[in-house]
């Protein structure tokens, strides 16, 4: 009989979270709420989703939002699997060898990775795309945000890697 702790997939011990950790999860909650919508009305319908026309894509590489709504739903995807783990503590086995390269646990890794992807996302958007004077700027600084909080002293040290005994 296994016990949960025991898994090589769960968690061994309590998670110790400082409440910037725990920002940073809600910012990445908030941002897979977002996509998540966004997403699911770009593939359902790929030429007018909330009441965009294909107009807007014609300087970018793309004829519908299929593709945009298809990263919008990975984006919220892996928004939320790294929210999980930073309340968590969730913790893989996979991710040992690159956790112990970075000296930070995945959630780290990836809240930081997501943060960056979706502020490379949004300032291209802005060189493709007529800006939207509400929406571009909101998800710049929410992008931004999100690497702001996980780069600070708080978080570093409540998902930093632990020594190698």
């Amino acid at each position: 009989m296994a016990i949960a702790g025991d898994h090589p997939n769960t968690r061994t011990r309590a998670p110790t979270r400082s409440l910037t950790t725990l920002v940073l999860a809600g910012l990445l909650v908030l941002l897979a709420i977002g996509a998540a919508q966004g997403g699911v009305a770009m593939v359902i319908d790929p030429y007018t989703p909330l009441g965009m026309t294909t107009a807007y894509l014609e300087r970018a590489p793309v004829d519908t939002y299929l593709w945009p709504g298809i990263f919008l739903l990975s984006i919220a995807a892996a928004s939320v699997v790294t929210a999980i783990g930073l309340a968590t503590g969730w913790s893989w086995r996979w991710a040992l060898p690159v956790e112990r390269a970075v000296g930070y646990r995945w959630p780290w890794i990836g809240a930081l990775a997501t943060g960056i992807v979706l502020f490379a996302f949004e300032v291209t958007e802005l060189f493709l795309i007529p800006f939207h004077p509400v929406m571009h700027p909101l998800l710049v600084a929410h992008s931004g945000a999100i690497v702001g909080v996980a780069l600070t002293a708080s978080v570093r040290a409540s998902l930093r890697c632990p020594a190698e005994a």
